[in-house]
C-alpha cells in the first residue's frame, strides 16, 4: 500500500461523520423499488437512483420517491442498452472497443459511481429490503477503523414463504453446463448472495470488467491482503433480496445462464419469523403476491 493510499486511508478513518451515498441502478424495478429505497434511506446521506431505459412505471415511482424524500433521492438516467450478465457481457468485453463501450456493465457501474457526492459509496439494488441488522452494523462500522463493509443478503423464494435454495450445490458441475465462463459464485447456493464489498470509499475505487462476464469492484481497501480492521466482513444476512420474486427474475442474465439459474432454483426452508415479519411490514409478504 503506497504512501498516498495510506494517507487517504488515515484521513477517511478520522473523518466524522462518515457520509454515505447509496447508488441504485434500476431497470424495470417497479415491483420493489419503493420499499428498497425506503428501507435504506434513513441510513444514508444521499441516494442516487439511476434509471436505465425502464419500460414499466419505474421512472414514475422514482419521481415520487424524490418528492417524498427531497434532498435525499437524486435522479439520474443512463440511456445505453447494458448487456446482460454472462455470455453477452463476455463477448463485448473481449475487444478493445467493447471494453470501452457504455453498454458494458462495468462501465455502467463506474458511471453510476461517479455520480455520487459523499466519500463512501453503498451499492444497493432496487429489489433489496434492509433488515434491522444493517443499521446496527453501519453504526458499528462508523465507530470503527474499518473503511469497507462486506456483507450479503438472504434470497427469498418466489412464493415469499420460503428462502430460495439450490437443486444442485456443485459449482463446478453447474459451470460445466455453460458454453462460456461466467457462473456467479452464489449460483450453487441460492439461499444467500455471495458476500461482496457493498460499502466502500469512493476514492481509488472503480468497477472493472476484468472478469469479462460481469463487473467487479477494484479497491486498494478491499482484498485478501487488507487487514480485517480496515475491511470488515459480516456473515449474517443484512437484507432480504427479492430478485427471485419478480415477474421476470432472470431478465438480467444471458439466455444460457438464465436457464441454468431457473432450473436450479427450488424452495428451501421457511423464512425465519423475523424475515417474514419484515416482509409483512413492507407489504411484501405472501398475501401481497397472491
Amino acid at each position: 500500500m503506497n504512501a498516498v493510499v495510506r494517507a487517504v486511508l488515515a484521513a477517511l478513518a478520522r473523518r466524522q461523520p462518515r457520509r454515505i451515498s447509496a447508488m441504485i441502478r434500476a431497470r424495470n424495478e417497479e415491483e420493489f423499488l419503493a420499499p428498497a429505497v425506503r428501507s435504506v434511506a434513513a441510513l444514508v446521506d444521499e441516494l442516487v437512483l439511476v434509471d436505465n431505459r425502464s419500460e414499466d412505471s419505474t421512472p414514475q415511482i422514482a419521481r415520487e420517491l424524490a418528492a417524498e424524500l427531497p434532498g435525499k433521492v437524486v435522479l439520474r438516467s443512463y440511456p445505453h442498452a447494458v448487456r446482460r450478465v454472462g455470455a453477452e457481457s463476455l463477448r463485448l468485453a473481449e475487444s478493445p472497443a467493447g471494453a470501452r463501450s457504455p453498454e458494458l456493465s462495468a462501465n455502467y457501474y463506474e458511471w453510476c459511481r461517479r455520480q455520487l457526492r459523499h466519500p463512501f459509496a453503498l451499492k444497493w439494488d432496487g429489489d433489496m429490503v434492509a433488515l434491522p441488522e444493517l443499521a446496527a452494523e453501519l453504526a458499528a462500522w462508523r465507530s470503527s477503523r474499518a473503511l469497507v463493509l462486506t456483507f450479503r443478503g438472504a434470497n427469498v423464494h418466489g412464493d415469499r414463504r420460503h428462502q430460495a435454495a439450490s437443486r444442485c450445490g456443485d459449482h463446478a458441475e453447474l459451470a460445466a453446463r455453460l458454453a462460456t465462463p461466467g457462473l456467479p459464485r452464489w449460483a450453487a447456493s441460492l439461499g444467500q448472495d455471495f458476500p461482496e464489498p457493498r460499502l466502500f470509499p469512493r476514492r481509488f475505487a472503480r468497477y472493472s470488467a476484468r472478469l469479462g462476464w460481469t463487473q467487479t469492484l477494484d479497491s486498494p481497501f478491499y482484498g485478501k491482503d487488507v487487514p480485517a480492521a480496515i475491511s470488515r466482513r459480516v456473515e449474517a444476512p443484512l437484507y432480504l433480496h427479492l430478485k427471485f420474486c419478480k415477474r421476470e427474475p432472470f431478465a438480467g442474465y444471458s439466455p444460457d445462464l438464465a436457464e441454468l439459474l431457473r432450473d436450479n432454483l427450488i424452495a428451501g426452508p421457511p423464512l425465519a419469523a423475523a424475515w417474514a415479519a419484515e416482509l409483512a411490514r413492507h407489504g411484501l409478504d405472501a398475501r401481497a403476491a397472491s
